[in-house]
């Protein structure tokens, strides 16, 4: 299969590490350099493109989009807020009002590809494909249904609805579901190489909720995929790794680094598993010596590859990124 996520499976089987992240990565130094507004990169598409390719010069295997997750909400009649720098910094953009009621049918709009921010994004994609042709994969990240939910109706309402009347949120998460998948083929048309499926809500109920309520959504979404997808689960997975697995995913991101180890040993051989490295400051205030000590640690617990932790706050050197990358390519087990 000519596909990037399968390629850079058959580089690890043949004993490298691919440098590859499946998040959106923004190394606000170089975007400084650039004098790209961070608000700007996240609505137009010039500007999104050369931030996207900058993961490539940095020398990753991939790069992803959109920046941020609220471009699905927006679609289904959000509000989206963008912010002022605070003390210098950018803040990401954040979900004004919610536009639903727990009660109300959520209505899919037509054309997605026209929809909020989908045009500048579409149009990044496949600029992106063009002149990164040769360099790695260009993958997107969209949230499942329970992260998308909390983004449209009120949390506490939700949550009170998950445990009183489970069926209506089901509703909620089957009219969900209908809209990620038209919205993935979008992303499939656009020629997108992988998906990234982004259910960090998930960890805020219990495994039973998990398994009853969000599974056989979650599954429906994965049963029909056009190209490789991974599960990005935010917080501790080891309760309910079975149900990721049941998923049938072509690859698994892990998040706390206390339970990646017992993880990795609960998983099928052959499941390309990721995970971000390091904590949230490391690019910042670490020395480019200990960031390939960090590196070397967390590939030696069995993962294919490790993203980047958090890049805009503080903001990354990009002489840490550059050993981040340079440790990663140069592991050797």
């Amino acid at each position: 299969m000519n596909n990037r996520l399968i390629q850079l499976m058959e580089k690890y089987r043949k004993g490298k590490r691919p440098a590859f992240h499946l998040g959106p990565f923004l190394p606000l130094t170089r975007i400084r350099e650039r004098g790209l507004p961070f608000n700007t990169i996240m609505r137009e598409h010039q500007a999104m493109t050369e931030a996207a390719l900058m993961s490539f010069e940095f020398g990753f295997e991939s790069t992803v989009l959109p920046f941020d997750l609220n471009v699905e909400a927006e679609i289904l009649g959000a509000q989206v807020r963008y912010h002022d720098a605070v003390d210098g910094n950018p803040v990401y953009p954040t979900i004004g009002e919610k536009p639903f009621s727990v009660n109300d049918p959520i209505h899919i709009p037509d054309n997605l590809s026209e929809k909020g921010r989908m045009p500048a994004i579409l149009k990044a994609i496949a600029t992106v494909k063009e002149q990164a042709k040769d360099k790695g994969a260009v993958g997107i990240f969209l949230p499942g249904p329970f992260t998308l939910a909390g983004q449209l109706v009120d949390m506490d309402a939700l949550f009170v609805m998950l445990l009183k009347q489970p069926d209506k949120t089901k509703r909620i998460f089957h009219e969900l579901t209908m809209f990620i998948h038209k919205l993935i083929d979008v992303y499939v048309h656009a020629g997108v190489d992988f998906m990234n499926i982004v259910e960090g809500g998930g960890a805020s109920i219990s495994p039973d909720m998990f398994s009853r309520l969000l599974l056989p959504f979650l599954q429906d979404i994965f049963r029909d995929r056009k190209i490789p997808m991974v599960v990005y689960h935010s917080g501790s997975s080891e309760k309910i790794l079975k149900d990721i697995l049941a998923c049938d995913p072509d690859g698994i991101f892990l998040d706390r680094e206390d339970g990646i180890k017992k993880a990795v040993a609960l998983l099928p051989e052959g499941m390309p598993i990721f995970s971000g490295c390091g904590g949230y400051d490391m690019l910042a205030n670490a020395t480019p010596g200990e960031v390939i000590k960090k590196v070397n640690g967390y590939l030696g617990m069995g993962l294919t590859s490790v993203g980047l932790p958090a890049d805009i706050y503080p903001p990354a050197k990009n002489e840490n990124i550059k050993a981040f990358v340079k440790a990663v390519k140069e592991y050797v087990g």
